[in-house]
């Protein structure tokens, strides 16, 4: 239903959309929510496309001045409002190890509108929600980066158009519609399913060091993901040409076809949410293909059919619709803020909905309803009011690096960098020792009788204090390679299979070829690599295969005559210190002793089995007993919390198990 160039039925759908995205994040069953995001795409080009189209019209010409102008009074207020309150909330109910920096930094990036790239080099749908309250405007980002474009697009085709004639600008404005559609497509489904085939070219190499997957560049990109805002322009220039026009009357047809579609996709992706094609990153591309296609068949026939889009606009739609963007910005500070100091259940999703209502409604009226509808914002340019905003952001940004550490302090006693700063990441006070990507400080003993190494995932590096503590006291030069995420077994080993860190298994194997130790102890985060089962493995078959991959690693470090020392992670808690502790929150919790030793037992029941065939290995070393009494386990011991997040030891925790460390050299040393 139209007036004056005003759609009500695309405030419907804005709802639809935006409803889908609450969905999705408020964690209900409604997986395929996120697609909701796509439909907004889809929507934000036809919308913009539309009013150029009628000032062209109107005017015969284009300002990209007035258009920015209305970008910025449209976009910015909102972005501002919801930004600066967030990290203030920040202050007393988020953590000051990870999350406080985020969202400070996050506010740089939403006031730069580089959000995306920003997150580029972490995956969205792994991210812990509590970690990062403005992660959502990622997609504000790439938007504005499209209407960035837009003018200069436009310029380029009214000069065509000026100097060729009309046809042929249209041609050249479809031919560019198709082409842009197809090959941005075709990049984005090539990145999101392709991801291992592009991580071998080596143009792509230089973005994998930066921790920046095909996967991740699919989803972030401008570049891959304007095909869907072409999408919702090739919709504008569909209905507005004489040629189209004459399908009008198939119009009710597309509607309901591009409902249906629209729906099968998000019901695909709900089924499928992520995986599809073995990529790290939680989308499905059918379904994304599907969803932006049936939304351009129900906005096109949303424009010849009043009747079937007069679904779209009844009023209770077209309310949350005006309330849309609002709602947009508020739900995920919300949802994050309200997890952050609750538990998930019913009552706290019942209440993330209502209160993304309330002040998406309240910032409408108050805010983004009457700088709309003609408020005068200060006669100040729209570029000060855009630097206005990046430098506060930034001064508020440097605020948090000065307030944040005070936090650290005040509640666990150190401060954020203190807590993880491992020996590994401090400069070598000897000399360094590699071989390609295995690299180590060596950390020389007063009167060395030889050479002990640890090797390992992130488990490794946060055992790293105590295990050089523990060698040097044993006067055994300590080496540590640590890659995080990278599981130290057998070359081919289908637990972390990515060619880096294949390559970085046969250079530490290389590595201890040269070095030739007394004593090689291998820390792995086990549980991470096995709490899900491989593919075409059972849960009870991947854990076997992880015993099976640990003989194939003891086979190759025989001929070493080595005495092996494997370590189990410690106890694993609900309690993340990355994320539960504030200045709401200030202490670690006491978990059954039974609850927490049972997280680990499976894996760590199988490791004990394994290493119990090999004579060269000493006794499987295990933490348990270092956080738990016979009933209780506590990370918090006096004022020092031994955990840095839920399962990795802090600096104070890896000297706490010195000891232990120590007394297990020493025994396998005498074995």
């Amino acid at each position: 239903m139209r007036t004056s160039g005003f759609r009500t039925d695309i405030q419907g759908l804005r709802a639809i959309a935006v409803l889908l995205v609450l969905l999705f994040h408020f964690e209900t069953r409604v997986q395929g929510g996120y697609l909701g995001v796509d439909m907004f795409f889809v929507i934000s080009g036809f919308v913009i496309a539309s009013s150029t189209l009628r000032e062209i019209d109107r005017s015969q010409s284009f300002s990209w001045k007035n258009f920015l102008r209305r970008r910025v009074r449209r976009l910015l207020p909102g972005v501002a409002a919801v930004s600066l309150l967030t990290v203030f909330a920040s202050v007393v109910l988020m953590s000051p190890f990870g999350p406080q920096q985020t969202t400070s930094q996050m506010l740089v990036g939403a006031a730069t509108y580089s959000s995306n790239f920003m997150l580029m080099s972490r995956n969205y749908f792994s991210l812990d929600p509590k970690s990062n309250p403005l992660m959502h405007f990622w997609s504000l980002a790439v938007e504005e980066q499209f209407y960035l474009l837009w003018p200069l697009v436009i310029v380029g085709l009214l000069a065509i158009r000026s100097k060729f004639g009309i046809k042929v600008g249209k041609l050249v404005a479809w031919l560019l519609v198709v082409a842009s559609i197809y090959i941005t497509c075709r990049l984005f489904v090539w990145f999101s399913i392709e991801g291992p085939t592009v991580n071998d070219y080596s143009w792509f190499r230089p973005l994998i060091t930066r921790n920046i997957s095909p996967e991740r560049l699919a989803f972030y990109s401008p570049l891959t993901r304007s095909w869907e805002f072409v999408a919702g322009v090739g919709v504008a220039l569909a209905v507005r040409s004489t040629l189209v026009t004459k399908l009008r009357f198939m119009s009710s047809a597309c509607w309901l076809s591009g409902g249906v579609i629209a729906g099968l996709a998000i019901r695909l992706a709900t089924i499928t949410p992520g995986y599809e094609h073995g990529t790290d990153t939680a989308t499905n591309t059918t379904a994304t293909i599907l969803v932006v296609l049936g939304t351009s068949l129900v906005l096109f026939g949303g424009e010849f059919s009043p009747l079937v889009s007069r679904v779209l606009a009844v009023n209770p739609l077209t309310i949350i619709g005006d309330w849309s963007y609002s709602v947009y910005l508020w739900h995920w500070p919300i949802w994050v803020l309200l997890i952050t100091t609750f538990n998930r259940g019913r009552e706290v999703t019942l209440a993330a909905f209502v209160l993304s209502m309330a002040f998406g409604w309240a910032q409408f009226q108050w805010i983004e309803g009457p700088i709309r509808d003609g408020f005068r914002l200060p006669r100040v340019s729209f570029v000060r009011l855009v630097t206005g905003f990046v430098v506060i952001s930034v001064l508020v940004y440097g605020l948090m690096s000065v307030i944040t550490p005070a936090i650290g302090k005040y509640v666990a006693g150190h401060k954020p960098e203190e807590i993880s700063a491992h020996i590994i990441e401090k400069p070598c006070a000897a000399e360094e020792f590699a071989i390609d990507t295995a690299r180590s400080c060596t950390y020389v003993a007063a009167g060395s009788t030889g050479t002990a190494v640890l090797i390992g995932d992130s488990m490794a590096r946060s055992l790293s204090d105590g295990f050089v503590a523990a060698a040097n006291a044993e006067a055994l030069n300590a080496f540590v390679f640590a890659f995080p995420g990278c599981s130290f077994l057998a070359f081919d080993s289908p637990f972390s299979p990515t060619l880096e860190c294949i390559g970085w298994r046969q250079n530490v194997f290389a590595a201890l070829s040269q070095l030739q130790p007394k004593l090689v102890m291998i820390a792995n985060m086990n549980t991470l690599y096995t709490h899900l089962p491989l593919a075409d493995f059972t849960l009870e078959k991947t854990r076997d295969a992880w015993g099976y991959e640990l003989t194939r690693t003891f086979d190759v470090l025989a001929p070493l005559q080595a005495k092996v020392i494997l370590v189990q992670p410690p106890p694993s808690f609900e309690y993340d210190l990355r994320y539960d502790i504030s200045l709401l929150r200030k202490n670690g919790v006491q978990e059954d002793r039974e609850v927490v030793i049972a997280r680990r037992t499976p894996i760590n029941e199988i490791e004990v089995q394994t290493a119990a065939l090999y004579p060269f290995l000493a006794p499987v070393l295990n933490f348990d007993d270092l956080f738990c009494n016979a009933e209780t386990c506590t990370q918090k011991i006096g004022k020092q919390f031994m955990l840095e997040d839920a399962d990795h030891l802090s600096v104070d925790g890896s000297m706490l198990a010195a000891p232990l460390i120590q007394n297990a050299i020493a025994l396998a040393l005498a074995k």
